[in-house]
């Protein structure tokens, strides 16, 4: 959720969930880009549209963190569907 692997999980057989919002403005897509290659060919990614960094929490809003276009609760709920979708 909004982060990437810096440990070379690309031989494993975990399944793995790569979430993260639209915009964020906080996680370094450049460093997310370059970390893909880490995970498992056939990893799911998903965008949430609108979603934030500081949707992923409960803390507050983060420095330098995008302005969110849904709501907390809608990003929150999209994150447990996707993440039930992978355990099921």
């Amino acid at each position: 959720m909004a982060a990437y692997s810096t440990a070379d999980l690309s031989d494993s057989d975990l399944k793995v969930l790569s979430l993260y919002g639209s915009n964020d403005g906080v996680l370094s897509m450049e460093k997310y880009e370059e970390n893909k290659s880490n995970l498992p060919d056939d990893f799911t990614e998903i965008i949430i549209d609108g979603g934030c960094h500081s949707y992923f929490g409960c803390y507050g809003a983060q420095d330098g963190d995008g302005t969110p276009t849904i709501s907390q609760d809608e990003q929150v709920q999209e994150t447990v569907d996707a993440t039930l979708d992978l355990l099921q």
